[in-house]
């Protein structure tokens, strides 16, 4: 639809033209109008319609004089020219104007309808040139940023670069990783591009190129500002609405030359390698890059000891149905996961080893639980879909509430009887004071203290004794002593044989013998 301005100092006229033409059913709409020249310059600069049917003879400003000064301003404009009078040297004036064409008034309806038939071509025809044209050009930008970046090209054609209009003051490389939900991602990202191309190259503000499975802008503007960061971020987000998809920008340093938009375009593709870490709503910037290293480099891995300990306490914070102590066990794997800085891959991986062992332990704790447990196998395959630590800890948060609450949640009984009832069922681990005390947020020498007035022994002696008493059904079942230690949870044999002799009084084997006689 072409957007039409009437001119004219007859009202009649100017209401006329509106109302005896079907607009739209030529391919045109009439959006203003104006009754002197002086009012169609100040609206022509306005609404630039595409299309000005204008009155030739008009008081104070003709109809050729505004042609002629909107020739000077803009140095294009349609226009079809209206007059009450033959006259020749008007139309020679119109001529040399370019004029589309010169209607005699009154004006004739199927006369106008087949100039405005004819000038609807002519339109349409320069659109479609202006878009392939439009279409070139950002072939051949996009092109010569590509060989910059990927091709070698340390100097490049200078004199391509002027006529392409890349000379510019300062150049800085934006990267997008595109991750789409409802079709394939390739279609999300034309999506993107299409509209990348339509805000930055037709408005001279950047050049979109692809690279690789991401997308590239090369920006004029340089982003240096947490508020541009964010303002940016906001506008790529808006053009993916549509699309339902999510995207994640990172910002390279800038640079001066454009043979060197490969450093920008390095420090950009650096940065979001670090994107799952990155919780911010805006554009990644070099400084982010800084603050994570500063955070998150050069920590010891995690040992095997301590990826035990750490599924240890998930499943004791499971098992004893607290979402507190729960948190605040999900919130120390976090810190300490993210702490070794290794790869987005790498720590989802050990997340999932993590999560999936206290599982494991959980379900061997009490078979009954297992129609519950076995719905959140599931859980391990989604770890890996989370596109960053966000997502991930959300995901986790949504589980681990629902598991808690299935399981029963927190039971009326005191710590000091869950406690208790934890060691009976979980004699065979490697339990600790110190970690039963992490766990429900005790000091662990107060807890003790408040352990052996409880129950009138230490936390160690009681917990020897409950071992100790499992071992004598499992020896009288006839399993082997170094079976029976190992079960029990003593690693070394002769340290059960002398425990067992300490609070029996007699070594297994003789214990076995006695009891069998």
């Amino acid at each position: 639809m072409f957007n039409v301005l009437i001119v004219d100092d007859e009202p009649s006229i100017r209401e006329g033209l509106k109302t005896i033409i079907e607009w739209e059913k030529y391919g045109f709409k009439v959006i203003d109008t104006a009754a002197n020249g002086r009012d169609a310059l100040l609206k022509f600069n306005q609404l630039r319609p595409d299309l000005t049917i204008i009155d030739i003879r008009m008081p104070g400003m003709t109809g050729l004089e505004v042609i002629e000064q909107v020739r000077l301003e803009h140095g294009e404009g349609r226009f079809l020219i209206l007059s009450g009078y033959a006259d020749f040297d008007y139309a020679k004036r119109a001529i040399s104007y370019s004029v589309d064409a010169y209607l005699l008034k009154p004006v004739d309806e199927d006369e106008l309808i087949e100039e405005l038939q004819r000038i609807h071509i002519s339109l349409s025809k320069q659109v479609e040139l202006k878009l392939r044209n439009a279409e070139e050009d950002h072939y051949y930008r996009a092109h010569m940023v590509e060989e910059f970046l990927f091709h070698d090209s340390e100097h490049g054609n200078i004199e391509s670069v002027v006529n392409l209009g890349l000379s510019w003051n300062s150049y800085q490389i934006i990267l997008i990783e595109v991750h789409g939900q409802a079709i394939g991602e390739s279609l999300y990202i034309n999506a993107l591009k299409g509209r990348l191309i339509e805000h930055f190259d037709e408005t001279e503000h950047g050049i979109v190129f692809s690279a690789g499975s991401n997308l590239g802008i090369l920006l004029t503007d340089v982003i240096d500002r947490e508020d541009q960061a964010i303002r940016l971020y906001a506008e790529l987000s808006e053009m993916m609405e549509e699309c339902n998809g999510l995207v994640y920008a990172a910002a390279g340093p800038m640079v001066k030359e454009i043979g060197e938009i490969g450093i920008s375009y390095s420090g950009a593709t650096e940065l979001l390698q670090h994107r799952f870490l990155f919780e911010h709503k805006r554009i990644m910037t070099t400084d982010d890059l800084q603050t994570m290293i500063s955070h998150f480099g050069n920590k010891p891995d995690v040992s095997q000891s301590d990826e035990i300990e750490l599924s240890d306490k998930l499943y004791y914070a499971l098992d004893i149905g607290s979402k507190d102590a729960l948190w605040r066990v999900m919130e120390e794997i976090e810190q300490r996961i993210v702490s070794i800085g290794r790869s987005e891959q790498s720590m989802k991986s050990l997340y999932a080893q993590i999560f999936a062992s206290a599982i494991n332990k959980l379900s061997n704790s009490k078979t009954e639980r297992n129609p519950i447990l076995q719905q959140y196998s599931s859980f391990i395959t989604e770890v890996y879909q989370q596109v960053t630590l966000k997502d991930l800890r959300q995901l986790t948060i949504d589980h681990l509430s629902r598991l808690v609450e299935g399981l029963g949640g927190m039971s009326k009984d005191t710590v000091l009887k869950q406690m208790i009832d934890f060691i009976q069922r979980n004699y065979n681990e490697n339990l600790k004071l110190e970690l039963l005390a992490e766990v429900f947020n005790y000091n662990s020498a107060y807890l003790g203290k408040l352990f052996k007035n409880y129950t009138g022994e230490q936390f160690n002696t009681f917990l020897d004794k409950v071992r100790i008493e499992k071992a004598k059904d499992l020896l009288l079942e006839g399993f082997m002593v170094h079976q029976v230690a190992s079960r029990v949870g003593y690693a070394n044999v002769d340290y059960f044989h002398s425990k067992f002799k300490r609070y029996v009084g007699i070594s297994p084997s003789s214990y076995r013998v006695m009891e069998k006689d």
